[in-house]
């Protein structure tokens, strides 16, 4: 709302009550009404002046040109023009009148009053005097005397040393000042009584109204709002009146409002009242379930964690079983062709074997050849012996050789037995060796398969400890997302909390002001209860 602000002039007159004023502006009102008439009279009485000063002039021309014209015309002028001038001096009003001088003379007639020039010591407002005025006068000039009794035209004769003066006296001017002024009193005074009649009567309505207002605005200041303000008058106290009417009726409708809005918000207060504590306990269930949960989410998250390092080294170690394997992959391979060679190997062993069987037959029906050799030598040497025996001396020499060779035949027969039990023994070797040898060919050609299906097997192996390693990077990237998930539900979950703890403040906060908003709606209540509707 505005506040109006006076300045130190104005608080002059806002300071004053009404009545005061009133007296205040009658007399201010007179005061001004009377000056005025006094300032009307003064002009009127100037307005005669002028026009007495304007006739004063007319005359004295007039009668120049007409002392002009006889001087100019007529023989006996200056008798002429005496008489011309008496004639119309005594034309003029009471106490004016014209009169001629003749400056070379010094003479002065047309008015018995002013006899010769030096008769005219009176003082003019200009501080000379009148007769060095009309003796220095050169063609015409407009004065007045010093008391201001008369004002004077004077105006020289344009074909004489003459001078024309046409004096007007104050008096009349006076007179009709006098009688202006006289009815300009009574006038006044009549219009100052009606003026305050008129004002008295207005300023008594006017307090009336006043009085009214002032009392229908008590009223309503004391909370009645019951009694209507009714005031059948068109002017501002009407127009006030009727406004003041609708203020009464705009607030009475709002305390009306006002007290049933009081009586339903302490209503509606007690309700939400109940509604925040109800609400503050589910939200204090609300944040211990969450910060259980917060718990819950944050070992979650050390657990994806730790899934995701674990998965992070099993891939590191399925990657490093996947190298290894490609190692044993080409080992196995390796191992195939050098088993395969192996068994070829074998196999041609096994021939050799075969071939040094057969040699060992060949060598045995050799060592028979020679078996059945010794025998035969044996037996020579023996019949040698017989019929060195038989030579005696002489056949002694032979004896001792064939003795020798008997000797080298059982040898023979010996170590040919001796050899025949080695080729047996060889043989059974060399049947021994080629049985291990076939029996090794098979072994190998299943050891062939074997590594075969070893190898097809590793192949399969590293191709799974492929895909092995590859899920387990996705699950070691999936993890890491997990976790990042976690991290941030955590951290949500942890807001959440934090927001709920929070709001659980501003649950509290509510209630003491919902609990304060119904004990100020109660004491608005009471407080609207004061007011008469």
């Amino acid at each position: 709302m505005l506040t109006i602000a006076f300045k130190p002039w104005e608080r002059l007159v806002t300071d004053i009550k009404l009545v005061p004023k009133l007296v205040i502006l009658m007399v201010f009102s007179t005061v001004l009404l009377v000056s005025k008439q006094l300032w009307d009279a003064n002009t009127f009485y100037q307005a005669v002046i002028t026009i007495q000063k304007e006739q004063a002039k007319e005359s004295a021309i007039a009668s120049a040109e007409l002392v002009d014209s006889i001087l100019s015309n007529k023989p006996n002028g200056k008798e002429l023009a005496s008489e011309a001038i008496s004639i119309q001096s005594n034309a003029l009003a009471k106490g004016n009148y014209v009169y001629v001088i003749d400056r070379d003379s010094g003479k002065v007639f047309g008015h018995q009053s002013v006899k010769s020039l030096s008769s005219l010591s009176s003082s003019l407002d200009e501080g000379r005097s009148l007769k060095e005025v009309l003796q220095g006068l050169s063609s015409q000039k407009a004065y007045s005397l010093n008391d201001h009794s008369r004002y004077e035209f004077a105006v020289k004769v344009p074909s004489h040393n003459w001078v024309v003066v046409a004096s007007q006296t104050s008096e009349s001017a006076e007179v009709y000042y006098q009688d202006y002024l006289f009815q300009v009193i009574w006038q006044t005074i009549v219009m100052i009584v009606a003026f305050m009649v008129i004002l008295l009567g207005a300023s008594s309505i006017m307090l009336r109204q006043m009085r009214y207002l002032n009392a229908s605005m008590k009223e309503i200041a004391a909370q009645n709002l019951s009694e209507p303000v009714e005031m059948n008058c068109k002017d501002e106290f009407g127009d006030l009146a009727r406004e003041l009417n609708k203020t009464r009726l705009q607030l009475k409708s709002v305390v009306e409002t006002q007290l049933a809005a009081s009586q339903e918000l302490s209503s509606l207060t007690e309700i939400m009242t109940i509604s925040m504590e109800g609400t503050k306990e589910a939200a204090q269930e609300e944040f211990a379930e969450i910060d259980q949960l917060a718990t819950a989410m944050s070992e979650m998250s050390s657990t994806v964690q730790n899934v995701a390092e674990n998965a992070r080294n099993a891939s590191a170690g399925t990657e490093q079983a996947q190298e290894q394997a490609k190692v044993g992959q080409q080992f196995v391979e390796g191992t195939i062709v050098k088993i395969q060679a192996l068994s070829g190997d074998i196999a041609a062993s096994a021939e050799v074997v075969n071939q040094v069987e057969e040699r060992v037959m060949s060598i045995s029906s050799v060592v028979e050849t020679i078996r059945g050799i010794s025998e035969q030598t044996n037996l020579l040497a023996l019949n040698a012996a017989i019929e060195a025996a038989r030579a005696g001396d002489a056949g002694r020499g032979f004896a001792v050789v064939a003795d020798e060779v008997r000797n080298l035949a059982q040898s023979t027969q010996g170590a040919t037995v001796e050899i025949q039990d080695m080729i047996t023994q060889l043989q059974n070797s060399a049947n021994q060796a080629v049985e291990l040898m076939e029996k090794s060919v098979v072994e190998a050609a299943e050891g062939v398969e074997l590594v075969t299906n070893a190898g097809t097997e590793l192949n399969s192996i590293v191709s799974q400890v492929s895909s092995i390693n590859e899920m387990n990077f996705q699950i070691a990237s999936a993890a890491e997302q997990q976790s990042s998930v976690a991290e941030e539900m955590d951290q949500n979950l942890t807001n959440v909390r934090e927001l709920v703890d929070a709001s659980v403040v501003v649950m509290t906060e509510l209630t003491e002001t919902s609990e304060e908003m119904q004990k100020n709606a109660e004491e608005l209540e009471e407080k609207m209860k004061v007011f008469k509707i």
